[in-house]
């Protein structure tokens, strides 16, 4: 039977879906990350399930369009694709904290499940309306490529400005929560603007389902906040901790990660072994060079930890930081009592990007690399171009430290990073934190580079110092933290796990990680 109905603003409704459509991918990845973290797999998963919810909407968009068109039918995929949105605060939680404290699930697998339940409804919903939009516009065969052609032109337009809009304003502005009950509401409104031109407005309004919608979207206000802090980069969250001895701090975490342990008044108390690595290392240096007034540069600021520890030991030294996320910094400064007043220097930028654009005459003694959170490894940060640019800011008896994460069972990142640092400086040490490294365990280790070759009768010194100056905890003794794997060691390592040299062009972190990660703890 043909179609008899008009559709007001065709242009105008088909704009607004491929708008709401985007707004609702961009997001899904900032709301997938308090519970899987960021990584390639994450965004494999939101994209491609969302283009199948897409594909599979067209299709049957297309067969409803040609058998039992109506506005009312149009409304009606609007209102569900308004529903299935402001469902998307519901679910969240559920699947999140399931698949996040499943760790026998693959991280792969992880975010495709995650993004299926959560995101397939509304995109299923969402892209049945293209079609039927098509079909209501199409009223002269003569015409259908200029039709088709306008209508998928706009689609396009409000895809690409949903996109631009979310990235650059929306999130940094509302959160994700607020957009996604923005988002629904919209959509929801554009269903009662198509009826509201027709004879059904009246069925519209009375209609059960928008009680329910109504008790959704109240409903959703009180759902708890993931984030005290929501940022382009980061859902921020931190908590009080009290150690044994009375000492009171935070525990900062970003997004899925405990990323830094922070205690004002107490900086000296260093939490990871790998902080205290730094710390020995850097103990060397002034005994090698006899000066504190070293400049030192963070990849990273997180919970400032160590440019805390720094500031307070070492207060003749120079201490700079590239934080890529102005909102950590502010959330340090508000809610983790750095000091307005501190001689920390931070620089809101991409790390690389911050010393690619420095002086070549600006050199540092010492650069700690502390930007690599968990399964979110920036990966532009680990290849043979970065390092170059590393080498060209580093003093000639300067050194560069780096933590990384990884299992010896499957070691390929930190095998690929070390002999990708063997290809830059002259001396590359390996400390796997634990003379014991060996064993099937995920590890945190520290490649240490440098043009200076170590003087391991004075890093000994050193670690004795440290040891009979240690607070007599009872972790790890400084010894095992300060332990070098031996070069026999690691050319075994590096030939048994194949590691090659990761450059800009091709540098698969996430593949290498995948295993570590879904391995069992």
């Amino acid at each position: 039977m043909e179609n008899k109905e008009s559709l007001k603003f065709p242009n105008l409704i088909i704009f607004a879906s491929s708008f709401c459509l985007m707004v609702l991918e961009l997001v899904a990845g900032r709301i997938m990350a308090p519970y899987l973290g960021v990584s390639l797999y994450t965004w494999t998963s939101v994209i491609g399930i969302i283009l199948g919810g897409v594909s599979i909407g067209n299709y049957l968009g297309g067969r409803v369009a040609d058998r039992n068109l109506s506005k009312k039918v149009l409304s009606s995929v609007f209102f569900l694709a308004g529903i299935s949105s402001i469902g998307v605060l519901y679910s969240v939680p559920f699947i999140g904290n399931l698949l996040g404290k499943t760790e026998m699930i693959p991280i792969p697998l992880a975010t495709f499940i995650f993004s299926f339940f959560v995101f397939f409804p509304a995109s299923l919903f969402l892209g049945c309306i293209s079609p039927m939009v098509v079909k209501f516009d199409l009223d002269n065969l003569e015409k259908a490529g200029q039709t088709v052609g306008r209508i998928y032109a706009f689609s396009a337009l409000g895809s690409i400005l949903g996109t631009f809009a979310t990235g650059y304003f929306l999130i940094s502005f509302f959160g994700t929560k607020i957009i996604v009950i923005g988002v629904s509401v919209a959509l929801v409104l554009i269903s009662f603007f198509i009826l509201i031109f027709g004879k059904s407005a009246k069925d519209f309004l009375k209609e059960k389902t928008n009680i329910i919608f109504g008790c959704l979207l109240v409903f959703s206000f009180f759902i708890p906040k993931n984030c005290q802090e929501e940022t382009n980069y980061y859902c921020i969250n931190a908590r009080a901790q009290t150690l044994d001895g009375g000492v009171n701090g935070y525990v900062l975490r970003l997004d899925h990660l405990v990323h830094s342990f922070v205690y004002p008044g107490n900086e000296d108390v260093l939490t990871y072994d790998y902080e205290r690595f730094y710390k020995i290392l850097t103990d060397y240096r002034i005994k090698q060079t006899g000066e504190s007034n070293f400049e030192a540069f963070f990849l990273g600021g997180g919970g400032y930890t160590l440019p805390r520890y720094f500031e307070k030991i070492y207060p003749e030294s120079s201490l700079e930081v590239a934080e890529i996320d102005p909102g950590v910094t502010k959330f340090n400064y508000e809610h983790l009592s750095l000091n307005p007043e501190t001689k920390i220097k931070t620089t809101n930028a991409d790390a690389r990007m911050f010393l690619a654009k420095a002086s070549a005459e600006k050199k540092y003694d010492l650069i700690f690399g502390d930007a690599f959170n968990d399964f979110a490894v920036p990966y532009h940060l680990t290849t043979l171009e970065f390092g170059k640019i590393i080498k060209e800011h580093l003093a000639p008896d300067g050194y560069y430290a780096v933590n990384v994460i990884d299992n010896y069972k499957y070691g390929k990142f930190v095998g690929s990073f070390l002999k990708t640092m063997r290809e830059i400086f002259p001396y590359v040490y390996l400390a796997p934190l634990a003379s014991n490294w060996e064993i099937d365990k995920r590890n945190t280790f520290v490649i240490l580079a440098g043009e200076t070759e170590l003087d391991i009768n004075k890093w000994g010194e050193v670690l004795w110092t440290t040891a009979e100056a240690g607070s007599g905890d009872e972790r790890d003794s400084p010894e095992e933290i300060g332990y070098f794997a031996e070069n026999e060691e690691v050319t075994k390592f590096l030939e048994e796990k194949k590691a090659i040299v990761l450059t800009d062009n091709y540098v698969p972190i996430d593949n290498f990680l995948a295993p570590v990660f879904n391995s069992i703890q």
